[in-house]
């Protein structure tokens, strides 16, 4: 039982917590910590320089690593081995259970995707100008996420103007004045956090950044589309820029008794979940 002393003690320092509580919700914004300031044109420039300038260091790669994807509560972890060329663009992506027998295999270029589903015995033959997405293998097809992805550093688009609408980001837009990218970004130093894709709504996380001589690339890039829940993260143990590819890499055999089937193109504005 608190006496009348330490009561009245109690209540006054509750009446003046509650006081500075409520001056400093009502105070001006001139008492506040003002908003940090976005980009200015030439910084926008210089950063727009630099991750053009990354993007051309990197013809060839070729990595081995794991990819953890993610739904709700569930949790499934496979190993990965990528082999990629940027121009013109073809990727190879064979995923696999821990104990070696394939989950998926992807061949991509800069029209068609091949997908074979070895669970579901399917092959999936498609257009990646859309960024179609199955639904067992939910990861845009489209060659910028893919190269961005695989490569751990965002590729930028032909864009007409660029714009810094508050700090640490920078948006890419088209002559239509429509949104091509939303990139996350430090100055200093120049390092991309996070690239938003308009087209897919999905957006890559970069982190554990590294650098292979002039080189710089995320070790972890985390892939999360927030409308399905899903999120995917691929983790390079070992990588390799610039080797030179023996000839049929890019070539994958497909079993003669699964089924084949026909993906068509998404009207615009579709996502398929």
């Amino acid at each position: 039982m608190i006496v009348p002393q330490r009561r009245a003690g109690f209540l006054l320092r509750l009446c003046c917590l509650a006081a500075v509580l409520f001056l400093t919700a009502c105070s001006p914004r001139g008492f506040l910590a003002p908003p940090a300031s976005p980009f200015n044109a030439e910084e926008v420039n210089v950063i727009l320089r630099h991750l053009s300038a990354q993007g051309t260091l990197v013809n060839t790669l070729f990595c081995t690593g794991t990819l953890t994807s993610k739904k709700g509560i569930t949790q499934q972890e496979a190993a990965i081995t990528i082999v990629g060329k940027r121009n013109p663009f073809q990727i190879k992506i064979e995923i696999t259970h821990p104990w070696g027998s394939p989950i998926a295999n992807l061949i991509a270029d800069d029209h068609r995707f091949t997908l074979i589903l070895f669970p579901e015995k399917q092959i999936l033959l498609g257009s990646v100008k859309k960024g179609k997405r199955s639904r067992s293998f939910p990861i845009p097809l489209d060659p910028a996420s893919l190269w961005s992805l695989v490569r751990g550093y965002p590729v930028l688009p032909q864009y007409a103007h660029a714009g810094s609408p508050k700090k640490d980001v920078i948006r890419l837009f088209n002559g239509q004045n429509s949104l091509l990218r939303r990139i996350d970004v430090g100055f200093s130093p120049i390092r991309p956090r996070a690239c938003f894709f308009p087209e897919t709504g999905m957006t890559q996380y970069f982190g554990s950044f590294e650098k292979d001589g002039d080189i710089e690339f995320a070790r972890e890039v985390t892939l999360k589309d927030s409308s399905a829940g899903t999120s995917f993260r691929l983790l390079v143990k070992h990588v390799l820029f610039n080797p030179l590819l023996p000839a049929g890499v890019f070539q994958v055999v497909k079993p003669g008794d699964f089924k084949t089937i026909l993906i068509p193109e998404e009207k615009p504005g579709e996502h398929t979940p």
